[in-house]
């Protein structure tokens, strides 16, 4: 049996820090991530309020790899100097992947909405504002608005053989799973089914 190929090796990045002019750098023509205005407005707020401490990622010859947002809050405060971590030694392809990995796999975490909501309302106390600090005024209420307790009433049925519907939400990985452990919860119950598929909601 033939062993798999093995994937070239992309080369080892050489990472040094510097700091470079504003001027010198340029954004990455073929950056697929899209920044609102909204956005970089929040950035600016936040470089005031905390100062400049996330550090741009570039190629050596000033390419942004990582923070082209922040570069262009950096252009609007007027500020002549950047820190940057500078990144050698990959091959064009591995420049790429790296672009994408920074913005794409932060993307795979999540908030716990009960820690954050005691986390914000305490820091809002302390006289923070919280929508500086990238919530919008709806997302924010959502978070701090206590949740409301469930109640659950016992009803007397006939015997129906009615359909409803469940709604399932999600990335579409886990909205698999989820149909699939509801499917799993039903079969203890003779006569019910769980089919699955999509719809289109315009």
């Amino acid at each position: 049996m033939a062993k798999p190929q093995q994937q070239k090796p992309t080369g080892q990045p050489v990472i040094t820090d510097e700091t470079r002019k504003v001027a010198d750098l340029r954004s990455d023509p073929k950056n697929a991530r899209r920044h609102s205005e909204a956005q970089i407005s929040q950035i600016v707020a936040s470089i005031e309020r905390f100062g400049f401490v996330d550090k741009l990622i570039i190629r050596p010859d000033g390419q942004v790899i990582g923070g082209h947002a922040r570069l262009e809050a950096l252009k609007r405060m007027g500020r002549d100097t950047a820190d940057c971590r500078v990144v050698a030694g990959l091959t064009e392809s591995g420049y790429k992947a790296m672009g994408i990995a920074l913005n794409r796999i932060p993307e795979n975490s999540r908030w716990d909405d009960d820690i954050l909501r005691d986390v914000l309302l305490e820091i809002q106390d302390d006289g923070e504002n919280a929508l500086s600090l990238g919530f919008g005024p709806a997302e924010l209420k959502r978070i701090l608005d206590e949740p409301t307790e469930l109640e659950v009433k016992e009803i007397e049925t006939g015997p129906v053989q009615d359909e409803f519907w469940i709604s399932v939400r999600g990335p579409l990985d886990q909205q698999a799973n989820a149909l699939r452990a509801l499917e799993a919860a039903m079969k203890p119950f003779a006569g019910i089914s769980v089919e699955q598929g999509t719809i289109n909601i315009g």
